[in-house]
């Protein structure tokens, strides 16, 4: 509890929990948020968990939700329908996992096993799954977890209307390719991180804690398909940060006629909202930034084995290492 002369402000997720918070005690409270969940502390252990998770895979287990504790008056900071039409569009993006997940598979099979079963798992010679891969698993509650806040927040049931998803297209080059996809599959987590990451700064109480979950395994997938990404193609920052930039404008227009509100927060009257959310996504990059820098040759090696540029290779072989 924070006490501002005759003004106690409690604490929650985010810092210092401020009935109307103005835009500097907000982008505080994004910056609190960023500290809690984006260290390189986090990211590092993020990332050395997948050699980990090619051995013996595991699915990150959540933190319970009190559902009945969530209501309205936990959005803080804005307008309660705002929020609750980027929390609907959350769910959407969210939907069509199933097809993100065959399309990472479809262009990792062939360059990386290892990396297309944790992300859409193993599949028998008819197209019949036979693993659902841990990407994939813990992916596939976030849907249903923003749909089941919203009709606690409203009482109301959505049906969320999937993006439609692009799928595997070859060029003739398939290291490119799965290149561009690996940038694609880091455009689409920065993303959802940054979003999180507001919704969080505009929430308290059971309703922030509840979209810590998703937030965190969308930090957990991002670390890992930018050290993998790192280490596989040994592409430099500004590379990595030209192309993801490039796709997530290319993502943000192809699904811009699908998504039912995917623009409110970009509105006139929403200008300072949508510098919050744009200021959250540009310290998220600059995070990945610092902690890019110590992704060393040698670290990404001791966790993966020598890179394929190293070894000249155009397929990727990973060193198994122990459970």
């Amino acid at each position: 509890m924070r006490n501002s002369g005759q003004i106690s402000y409690p604490i929650d997720l985010a810092g210092y929990q401020y009935p109307h918070p103005h835009y500097l005690q907000t982008r505080a409270r994004i910056n609190r948020l960023i500290k809690r969940y984006f260290s390189s502390e986090i990211l590092s252990d993020r990332l050395a968990d997948l050699p980990r998770q090619f051995e013996t895979p595991h699915q990150r287990i959540w933190e319970p939700i009190n559902w009945h504790a969530i209501n309205r008056n936990q959005i803080i900071g804005i307008d309660p329908e705002l929020f609750l039409k980027v929390l609907a569009g959350a769910a959407e993006v969210e939907a069509p996992i199933r097809a993100y997940a065959k399309e990472s598979w479809d262009y990792l099979q062939a360059i990386h096993p290892q990396m297309a079963r944790f992300m859409g798992g193993q599949f028998a010679r008819d197209g019949k799954t036979i693993e659902v891969g841990i990407w994939e698993k813990e992916e596939r509650q976030h849907c249903p977890t923003f749909a089941k806040i919203y009709q606690q927040l409203t009482g109301e049931k959505i049906k969320p209307k999937p993006n439609s998803v692009q799928g595997y297209h070859s060029t003739g080059n398939l290291r490119q390719d799965v290149y561009k996809h690996a940038l694609s599959r880091i455009a689409t987590e920065w993303s959802a991180t940054s979003v999180y990451l507001w919704l969080m700064a505009h929430s308290t109480g059971e309703l922030q804690q509840a979209i810590a979950q998703p937030l965190q395994d969308e930090v957990n997938h991002l670390a890992k398909f930018w050290g993998f990404t790192r280490w596989a193609f040994a592409d430099s920052y500004f590379s990595r940060l030209k192309g993801t930039t490039k796709n997530l404008v290319g993502l943000l227009k192809h699904h811009k006629g699908e998504r039912t509100h995917g623009d409110d927060v970009f509105q006139l009257e929403n200008t300072v909202h949508a510098v919050e959310l744009a200021f959250t996504f540009a310290r998220v990059m600059v995070k990945l930034r610092l902690w890019n820098y110590t992704l060393k040759p040698r670290y990404l090696e001791s966790l993966f084995g020598a890179s394929p540029k190293r070894r000249s290779l155009g397929i990727v072989r990973i060193r198994k290492t122990a459970a």
